[in-house]
């Protein structure tokens, strides 16, 4: 069942556009209570991830935290979205860490564990400026997200981020202040 639902929102993807797929995904995590734990070959959610920009993905995760926050996994999309976005607008790369801390504290997995927590240092390091840490988020950003054109007028945050105060908003207004000043450079690295 869960193959035929991924086909019908590729082809949703294919024939309507992101908007559509995106909606049709909304409809589908709720009946089986949001992004089932990893499981070998899950390449059907990764495909579809790959085919959104991080700003859509960042959209549909923040949904689904706000609907589900006890899922680890989807603390996990959310803050790897984040990551991505965190080359464009570094301060999204503390959010990302708070995400994938989020995953951490409620996964059982170890190895999965020690996974995040790497990534959660990769973020630190990219905030500290380490372009080594910066062109590796690139190359991800790349391979798991689709281009954009435009920057959106602000990128949402979870509400159980604005609740524990985290984050004072819950959106980032995005301006020519919090965009990356070296974007140019790290993008032709």
């Amino acid at each position: 069942m869960e193959e035929n639902v991924w086909k019908e929102i590729e082809g949703l993807l294919e024939a309507e556009g992101a908007a559509a797929a995106v909606a049709r995904c909304r409809i589908y995590w709720d009946e089986v209570d949001g992004p089932r734990p990893q499981v070998e070959g899950d390449d059907l959610l990764r495909e579809f991830n790959r085919r959104l920009t991080v700003w859509q993905q960042i959209d549909l995760f923040v949904w689904e935290v706000n609907r589900r926050p006890h899922n680890p996994r989807t603390w996990k999309l959310l803050g790897y979205a984040y990551m991505w976005a965190g080359l464009y607008i570094p301060l999204l790369l503390r959010a990302a860490e708070q995400a994938l801390l989020a995953s951490v504290a409620q996964e059982e997995d170890a190895a999965l564990a020690v996974n995040l927590e790497e990534k959660m240092e990769l973020c630190r390091r990219a905030l500290a400026g380490d372009r080594d840490a910066r062109a590796e988020i690139a190359a991800g950003e790349r391979a798991f997200a689709s281009g954009f054109v435009e920057f959106p007028a602000s990128v949402p945050m979870p509400e159980p981020f604005v609740r524990s105060g985290i984050v004072g908003q819950s959106e980032l207004k995005v301006t020519a202040a919090v965009i990356a000043p070296d974007l140019l450079e790290i993008l032709n690295d």
